[in-house]
This record gives structure tokens, sequence and C-alpha cells, in this order.
């Protein structure tokens, strides 16, 4: 019953909408980008030169530099790595890629390890809600979001252009991609792969009580590979794209280092498949955008050495999803303007174990919303959400039926002087205990319930300096997340048994503050310094009597940190890069045997751009990370790699 009203109270939707200024639908139609911050606003975004520059090997170590995020990762080059937001589980994010959702409902972490640099041209994120009004409405009503633009994805008119990089590292760290692109008004064609191995056997340090561990990390060998395709058309007032991306995974699973136990003999072979279709109209005062996506993994899981199983234990896991939905909108008058989205998702997971769940869900979204401007002083934008979910396991009992209704309200001002400006906005959000969560049975438990959290911000940024030669800017956020239910997943024997629980009442305080400065000291110099920090008290409050009651939550660092420095001469430049996490707790009852030791990891990179006749390039970067050698973990006994090298050398034409 409670789908059908949803459907009735959205299907109305496009009889209404918005539409932002023509400038930037067509910014979105073509990227999907946040296009409402300018080049000059640098808060949390990164362009093309800036993430050449950082040598970053993944997504972690990029979204990592924005503020409010904390990085879990598991032991370097192909361990797993997830983000955690402003508190919120890794789930409560979403990861987009031109314009899709990264889909996983059976791990429901997304892992960034996996998601390669050498392809992404803008990467951006936070809990704000800018005119994103074209993407799923599954990203928009999430908790926070982080926008990936790739090259072979978007528009333009540059005719035939050639990328292809090779890059060698330590840890026999090799990789290679190529892609293959031509646009012009009306097409675009793009063929692309890559390829990244290592075999991931580094020393380490860790200390044990008086003494000190001196090894190998073992079992840490990685390889991946990708091709894909995309085809383009853009018509006056249409745009349509049609793509297919496939992935594959080899590695190994380091276990935990403990004591004087290394040795760890797992292993987890992957692959992913991808054919997304998507449509965007744009006429007069309407947009409508429409979009398709089918998406498979397959995971095949050994232990050798499983307890109790003869020839040890070999499971083979098929999770497919499909994703359909609409978005849209109209501007009524020149301060009103409203939008709608529509969205399902199909999920199901196939077992090669017969005594292991066999979940479907179906995931039902809609949302209307309206941004209004009052006077021109005030921008306000407010929308409203509902999600219907129903799953059935076929093997036992699912997790049945949810329905929540999601508001979002946000107030922002106009800018005045030095581009000063505030905004003020809260926002609902949940989500669903993913299929490993509920059901697998070494750790599922069916009794767990969504996470859901009341998200309430306040921030203000500012230009206080704007000149020719030299610019200022400077951000400050406050925010308090109401988190109910906190789904706490922490690694146990390897990174592919974890403890799962609910956390009942949590709240999140926190503060960020961002702020950097730019000088061009001559035609061909160019000095710039980035600093940002971020604050978050993530404490369970669900019992006064408990042990835990106002502790830090397991592995939320309390101070992040982040400073950079380059300079910049013509085509050359050199980047110095600190991160600091500070110390966390293993798990919720913050005593002295629980603490992880905080650490500062400083890299230093040089790179050289050469301009080639006839529009081609060569770029070369070196870049040492672990400047200083430390000995470090995200993650207690999932120690990190040390000092460590890695040379690219890019070639480019047009």
């Amino acid at each position: 019953m409670r789908i059908i009203f949803v459907f009735f109270i959205f299907i109305a939707a496009p009889s209404f909408g918005q539409k932002p200024a023509i400038q930037e639908l067509q910014e979105i139609n073509i990227s999907y980008s946040l296009d409402s911050i300018s080049s000059k606003k640098k808060w949390e975004e990164m362009e093309t030169s800036e993430i050449e520059a950082l040598q970053a090997e993944d997504a972690a170590d990029l979204i990592q530099k924005l503020t409010g995020t904390s990085i879990k990762s598991y032991g370097g080059l192909g361990g797993l790595k997830t983000v955690s937001s402003r508190g919120l589980g890794a789930k409560h994010s979403a990861i987009i890629a031109d314009g899709f959702n990264i889909q996983n409902t059976q791990n429901g972490q997304i892992n960034l390890g996996q998601i390669h640099t050498d392809n992404i041209t803008h990467i951006s994120g936070g809990s704000a809600r800018k005119p994103m009004l074209m993407l799923p409405v599954s990203a928009q009503v999430s908790g926070s979001i982080f926008l990936v633009e790739t090259f072979e994805n978007y528009f333009g008119n540059a005719g035939l252009q050639y990328r292809t990089l090779g890059k060698l590292g330590s840890f026999n760290q090799k990789g290679t991609y190529s892609a293959l692109k031509f646009t012009n008004k009306k097409i675009l064609l793009c063929a692309h792969g890559s390829f990244r191995n290592a075999d991931g056997t580094y020393p380490y340090t860790i200390p044990n009580g008086d003494l000190t561990i001196n090894g190998i990390r073992q079992n840490n060998d990685y390889q991946d590979n990708s091709f894909g395709a995309t085809i383009g058309f853009k018509g006056r007032n249409s745009i349509v794209r049609m793509g297919y991306l496939q992935k594959n995974f080899n590695q190994g699973l380091p276990g935990a280092i403990i004591f004087y136990n290394t040795f760890s003999d797992e292993r987890m072979t992957s692959g992913e498949q991808n054919i997304f279709v998507d449509y965007v109209l744009k006429k007069n005062k309407y947009f409508f955008r429409g979009f398709l996506k089918l998406n498979k993994n397959e995971l095949l899981y050994k232990d050798p050495d499983y307890l109790g199983q003869i020839g040890g234990l070999q499971v083979r896991y098929e999770n497919k999803t499909l994703q359909i939905g609409t978005s849209g909108g109209v501007e009524l008058s020149e301060n009103l303007k409203i939008h709608f989205g529509l969205e399902q998702v199909t999920s199901e997971l196939n077992v090669s174990d017969s005594s292991f769940a066999r979940p479907r869900r179906i995931h039902n979204y809609g949302l209307i919303g309206l941004t209004f401007n009052l006077k021109h002083q005030l921008h306000l934008k407010a929308q409203l959400a509902a999600q219907y979910i129903t799953e059935e396991n076929t093997v036992a009992g699912g997790a049945g039926e949810q329905f929540r209704l999601n508001p979002f309200i946000e107030l922002t001002t106009k800018e005045f002087k030095h581009n000063l400006k505030h905004s003020l906005w809260y926002r609902s959000s949940f989500r669903m205990p993913t299929f490993n969560e509920l059901y697998y049975k070494n750790i599922g438990n069916i009794n767990l319930e969504p996470e859901e959290a009341h998200q309430i911000n306040y921030t203000w940024s500012l230009l206080p300096i704007q000149k020719n030669n030299f610019e200022m800017y400077l951000r400050n956020n406050l925010y308090i997340n109401l988190v109910e239910n906190k789904i706490v997943a922490i690694p146990t024997q390897n990174l592919f048994v974890w403890s799962i629980q609910n956390i009942d009442k949590a709240r999140v305080y926190g503060l960020d503050i961002k702020t950097g400065m730019e000088w061009k000291l001559s035609a061909d110099w160019k000095a710039t310094i980035s600093a940002s920090y971020s604050l978050q008290k993530a404490l369970d409050i669900t019992d006064r009597s408990a042990p835990t009651f106002r502790h830090q939550i397991a592995y939320i660092p309390l101070h992040t940190s982040n400073i950079d420095l380059s300079m910049n001469y013509r085509g050359a430049g050199i980047r110095f890069s600190n991160h600091l996490v500070s110390s966390r707790y293993c798990l919720n009852e913050n005593i002295a045997n629980n603490k992880v030791d905080g650490f500062l990891i400083s890299s230093i990179s040089a790179f050289y751009n050469l301009k080639l006749p006839n529009h081609h390039s060569i770029n070369m970067r070196f870049t040492v990370k672990n400047l200083l050698d430390n000995s470090y973990a995200y993650m207690r006994s999932y120690v990190m790699p040390g000092r460590n090298y890695l040379i690219v050398m890019k070639y480019a034409f047009n």
C-alpha cells in the first residue's frame, strides 16, 4: 500500500520542476559537475592538475584531502579502503562516477582502492547540497556524496584525443592506462583500458609491549585490469550516452598482524560488469533525465585452511543490481523552480553455499522539491524524499519492509562583500544494512536496524583577498549529527570476516576549517598553500551505565588535518603534502589497551610537463611517499607501507 502511495505522490511531478540557469544546465548535461562552484572557490574539489600533482594511487588518497572525511585503509596498494564522512558509516556516503552510483548491495563498502586516479579529471565531495538535480535520487538523499568525473565520459570539441601512461613503483608495482577518444559538437566515442599489479611485500615494524616486531607483509599481492567503451550523441536539446565497463581483480587478503602470527593465505577474485544508458533533455524552461544501469559483481573467496572443512572453504557470490530512474524539473518563474525524481534499485544475491541466504531487495525512491529566491537576499531549497524497501529471502527470514520520509531544507544568503556567504541546512537520511551485514553466516545479524541520521550544518565562506597576484579563501563548517542505530563494522581475522553491531544512539559534533592562498610571483612562478582541519567528536550515548557511554566510536579520529604546499615554474613543479590523523580506538571502549596511535604522513612529488608541437605533450612525475618512513596503521594490526616510490610518465595528444 505504501509503494502505491509513494507512486501517486510523485507521478504528478513531471508537471512541475526546476531548471537552473542555462549555463548551469549545459554544464550538468555534459559532465554532471558541481556547476555552482567557481574555479576560484576551491572548497571541496580537485581538478586534473592538482590530482596529477598529488600522485594519488587511488580515490582514497584524493578523498582524504577533503574536510570531514576519515579513510580506513587496510594495507596500502590493493587493500580495502573506505571513507567515513562526518562520523557516518561508509554505506551512508554515495560515490557517484559520471552521474551514476557505484553500487554494491552485498557488502555496501565501496572499495576506493579499486578506483584508479589515472582517468579522473575532477573529484568533489561533502555533505552540502549544490544544484545536482540531474543526479539519481538515491544520491541526492544520501548522507554525503562524492562526485567523480572521468576523461572517458564527457563531451567536448577537441576532436581526436589520446592518453597513455606507464607507472613503476615500490613493491614491484606496475601499471598502465590508455584511452582513445573522439568528440565534436555531436559525437562522443571513447575506448579505454588499464592494468595494475604489485606483489605487496613490504617490510614493517610494529611495537609489541616492550619489544619491536620486524617482518615482511605477506599475502598482499594485487592485480586488476579494466576495459570499456562509451558512445554518445548530442542533439540540439538532448544528449544520449551508452557505455560498458568491465573490471577484474585478483588479490591476497592480508590478515591482522597479531603478536608473531603473520600467516594469511585467504584469496579473493572478483569481477564487475556495468552497462548504462543515459538520456538528458533540455528545452526552454524544462529539463529531464532518464537513465538505466545494470551492474553485476562476482566474487570468489578461498580459505585453504578453513577449520573443519576438508580442502578448505571456497564460496562464490554473484550480486546483480538494476538501477532505473528519472529526474527533471521546470522553472515556473524567475524566482521559483520545482524539481522531481523517481528511482528504483533492484538487487539480488546468489551464493554457491546452499546454506547462505538468497536475498532480493527492491528499493524505491521518490523526491519532489523547490528552490525559491526571497527578494534576491536568501535562497531557499526544500525537498521531501520517500523511500520504500521490500526484501525477501528464499532461504530464511528477510529484512521485510521499510518506509521513510526524508526532508531537506537549506537557506543560503547571497554573496556579500569579499564573497561572504552563509548557509544553514537540515537533512534526514538513512541507510539499510547490507546483505553481508544481515545474512553472512559468520557475522550476519538479521536483527540489525537501519542506520538513521539527522544532520544540521552551518557554513560560512569568505574570499578576504582577491588581487591579480594574490588570492586567499577561507571556509568554516559547524555541524551536529543525531544518529540512531549506527552500524559499526570492524574487521576481525581478515578483510572478509567482520564484526557487525548497532549503536542505538550516537552524537557527532564536528568542525571543519579550510583555507588557502595562491601567489603569482611572476609570469612564470606560482606558489600555493592549502590547509584544512577537521574535528569529529563521535560519541556513543546509548546507555549511561555502559562502559562506552560518551566514548569515541571505534576508528573515528578526533582530529584530522592536511597541509599542502606547492611551487610551480612554467611546466615544472614540486608539491609537499602532509596528512595528520590523531589517535583512535579499535573498540568503542576508550581504554589504553584499545588505543591506536595517531600518525603524520608526508609525501613529496616533482613533476614536469613538456609541451611538444602539434598538440602533443609528455608529463613526468616522481613521488616519495611516507617520506619520513614512519610505521603507522589506520586500523590496528593492519600495518601500512614505509617509505616508497612511484614514477609515472604520461603521453597525451590534443
